[in-house]
């Protein structure tokens, strides 16, 4: 469902006086049509940052170091306005001209770790391949040891919440049809805390949760055991 008929079902489920003529377009909505607009938004934007990790909102990444630079923002690292987050345990290092042939993957370490390792005596002028990567409070990258020369790195991230806009303006294809109903059902609980309506809200919970629980499922990376001590 497209922005415009996600307001117009969620009229429809909330039983609001005119649900029965669908509404045509979004721009100069008012009143409760404008609310409810607004509802969707927030709805989507609720289901897109309720987990740190959905599997759609990842993206890869791939971009060169330079020779002794060791922090690199989200631009620097080729990621445009789309950027939300890194994806902590996804990265790798290779020579470049190499095709990958010495491709390593590196540990992440918390900053301030790292801060303490990496960026303290003469681990300052420290120059070889990369082996570490961190997060700093920016969400710039960081690379221990500094980059004795270009290496090709290769990550993930996570991309930043979107709210629709356009009346064609829809969640991204690789979100499941099957779970768009929970956009509306969130909303349902928008309104009925608005307009004192407990059934509304307590239909649009037990809904929302019911398919907030499939989509961890479907949704969030699997846990697996880990290999033995010894």
């Amino acid at each position: 469902m497209n922005y415009l008929q996600l307001i117009n079902r969620l009229r429809v489920e909330c039983g609001v006086s005119g649900a029965s003529t669908p509404l045509i377009t979004v721009t100069g909505l008012t009143g409760e049509s404008y609310r409810m607009a607004s509802w969707i938004n927030s709805a989507w934007v609720d289901v897109q940052t309720a987990k740190e990790d959905w599997q759609w909102m990842r993206n890869p990444v791939e971009f060169n170091t330079v020779t002794q630079q060791q922090i690199y923002t989200p631009t620097q690292a080729g990621v445009g306005s789309t950027f939300g987050n890194w994806k902590r345990d996804s990265w790798r290092a290779s020579s470049v001209g190499q095709n990958y042939k010495d491709e390593q993957l590196m540990n992440y370490m918390d900053y301030t770790t790292f801060r303490n390792l990496y960026m303290y005596g003469n681990m300052r002028t420290t120059y070889a391949r990369p082996v570490v990567v961190t997060v700093d409070p920016d969400k710039n990258l960081g690379f221990g040891s500094i980059p004795d020369q270009p290496y090709v790195i290769v990550g993930e991230y996570y991309v930043q919440p979107t709210e629709f806009a356009l009346a064609t303006d829809a969640p991204p294809t690789v979100f499941p049809d099957r779970f768009q109903m929970m956009i509306v059902y969130r909303a349902m609980m928008f309104y009925g805390g608005y307009e004192s309506a407990p059934e509304v809200y307590q239909r649009g919970e037990f809904e929302f949760k019911r398919l907030m629980n499939r989509l961890d499922i479907d949704q969030l990376p699997t846990v697996v055991s880990g290999p033995p001590l010894a």
